[in-house]
């Protein structure tokens, strides 16, 4: 029990200094670049929702489990790297994540996160259906601007 509460512990505390991370290093691009939209300390922030999630939604060992909308199947899989590109559609961001399935196959995991009374919380998350990403920030903002293969 002991050993199963330090696996979790490490893994949170690697999450977090991944988004401390993310967020020094954001800040210098944000200082270098000033054309981002998102200062740095709300995408930290963003950054931060989507781990809390994934990582409270997660088993001891860290796997992610969710049910495959075309088989039927749960799947398990493990967070992999985090997309730097926000997209803000309204008062609602899309975050990405790369996560890896237990076979080894590749998971792009979109998340909707939005601030509601109590903070920033994740409201939807898309397991590999970028066709839907698309569809719905076409719809949530009118216009439609492709993704590019970088996420």
């Amino acid at each position: 029990m002991i050993d199963q509460t330090k696996s979790r512990l490490g893994f949170r505390s690697c999450l977090y200094m991944v988004v401390a991370g993310f967020w020094l290093v954001s800040g210098m691009m944000t200082a270098m670049a000033k054309s981002d939209p998102l200062d740095a300390s709300l995408k930290a922030a963003l950054q931060a929702t989507m781990i809390r999630f994934i990582d409270n939604a997660s088993d001891d060992e860290g796997g992610f489990r969710y049910i495959d909308r075309e088989s039927g199947v749960l799947i398990t899989a493990y967070p992999g790297v985090i997309h730097p590109k926000i997209i803000p559609v309204g008062d609602d961001y899309f975050l990405c994540i790369d996560m890896l399935a237990a076979n080894g196959t590749r998971r792009l995991v979109d998340f909707l996160v939005r601030e509601g009374r109590e903070g920033w919380m994740v409201v939807d998350v898309i397991i590999d259906r970028r066709d839907l990403v698309k569809k719905a920030l076409a719809c949530m903002i009118g216009i439609y601007k492709p993704f590019t293969s970088s996420g």
